[in-house]
């Protein structure tokens, strides 16, 4: 056993922590204090992640346990850390243990977590302890996420499953991966979906290593690593042709998601995550599923994530009761032309396709509708409003409703078509 292969007293190698170094923050919900660079910026990234995770996985459940006879369904993170912050801020694992409780009526969900640092181990298990409902079923493990992959697996059985993959450095290999989405399972639907935390840093920082005339054999082995992550190394001439680092990773990225969804025939989005507007992503989510609705729902979470990232980056000012002067809060104006203008961008495609093909299907249409600039941001009521809008035009039957509007579907129609209807402004 070399030296880079022995366990340090935080239980994982040598080369597993100069791997997890990569990533610039500390990914699973390691707790981190105030003097930490990084804090500020996980703690805002960590505000869209935990939105997108705490609206997008009780639809996951509600759909997906709705046609299973004992209403069983697993949950897996891979890298779990402490559970929550040091400023108490709940991450994932009391994230879920929150939905545990308040679906316990309705659903079962069983949930198996995993952690490699001792420390964190112990920190996760007492305040899962502490939080987890009466008669729910949760298991612990300690080490690397690839040594429990097949437990996992086992232990989700033939119920639903969904894994949350939120890793400190490179993450699970593309084989792994695929192996999970490929998961045998018997019953209605194939209700195996990923959310994966692809960390641009990660990549920017291994991927710099071959840029280097000589490399140490810790870095030769990271890039073999880099390899098996990404599923080869096609990775590499995208990285070295490219003059700037940011758009090098989001073609890689895209690259990655492309290549699973051909291997296991799944859907994907990808959505970037920052600390700040103006900045490069600090990572991508990248979500796969076998069901339209999950691209769906996913969409929906992102855009509500981001709508509150949006607001903890632009806190109201600080007014003192006394002072002479009151401070308006810009943001509120902000966002309402913010979200017209995607109105007005769904209006204009939805004209665009219905001139092309006389009707829209929902959720088929949703990516050509919301487009890559919207997809993610605006959320179902955008895509109401511009419906609306075309309905009182009389272009479009028939009227959209806010119920079911993710099923909705619609036909062009001519002037004369509805000109015995009166179209209302409470048509709105």
């Amino acid at each position: 056993m070399t030296p880079d292969d022995e366990p340090t007293d935080q239980g994982l190698t040598k080369a597993e922590l100069e791997d997890y170094a990569l990533s610039g923050e500390a990914g699973g919900e390691e707790g981190m204090g105030s003097d930490d660079p990084f804090f500020v910026s996980k703690q805002a990234s960590a505000v869209f992640k935990h939105k997108l995770l705490k609206t997008y996985f009780p639809k996951f459940v509600g759909k997906a346990g709705s046609t299973e006879a004992d209403r069983r369904l697993a949950y897996v993170d891979t890298h779990a850390g402490r559970g929550a912050y040091d400023d108490g801020t709940a991450g994932s694992p009391l994230l879920v243990a929150q939905d545990v409780s308040e679906m316990q009526k309705l659903r079962r969900i069983d949930c198996f977590f995993v952690e490699a640092r001792k420390s964190n181990h112990d920190h996760l298990r007492q305040l899962l302890t502490d939080n987890m409902p009466a008669g729910a079923h949760w298991i612990t493990r300690r080490g690397r996420a690839s040594d429990h992959l097949q437990e996992a697996l086992a232990f989700a059985g033939n119920s639903p499953l969904f894994m949350f993959v939120d890793p400190y450095g490179l993450g699970p290999t593309f084989e792994e991966v695929a192996s999970v989405l490929n998961r045998p399972r018997q019953g209605y639907g194939r209700k195996t979906e990923v959310l994966l935390n692809f960390i641009a840093m990660a990549f920017s920082r291994a991927g710099g290593y071959l840029r280097r005339a000589a490399r140490s054999p810790q870095q030769e082995n990271t890039l073999f690593r880099l390899d098996a992550v990404l599923g080869g190394d096609w990775w590499r001439e995208i990285y070295l042709s490219s003059d700037s680092t940011a758009p090098a990773i989001a073609q890689i990225a895209r690259g990655y998601a492309q290549r699973l969804q051909l291997k296991t025939n799944c859907s994907t989005s990808l959505i970037p995550v920052r600390d700040r507007a103006h900045k490069q992503p600090l990572y991508w989510l990248v979500h796969f599923t076998h069901h339209p609705d999950g691209v769906w729902w996913i969409r929906e979470a992102a855009a509500r994530a981001a709508a509150e990232w949006r607001r903890y980056c632009s806190p109201p000012p600080n007014t003192v009761e006394d002072s002479l002067f009151s401070i308006t809060d810009p943001f509120p104006a902000e966002e309402e032309a913010r979200q017209s203008s995607w109105v007005d961008i769904i209006e204009r495609r939805t004209r665009n396709l219905l001139t092309e093909r006389g009707r829209i299907d929902l959720p088929q249409d949703a990516y050509v509708l919301f487009g890559p600039d919207t997809f993610g941001q605006a959320w179902d009521k955008h895509l109401r409003q511009a419906l609306s809008r075309l309905y009182r035009d009389g272009i479009l039957e028939p009227r959209p409703y806010a119920k079911d509007i993710n099923t909705y579907r619609g036909h062009r129609l001519h002037a004369q078509q509805r000109t015995s209807v009166e179209v209302k402004a409470s048509d709105l």
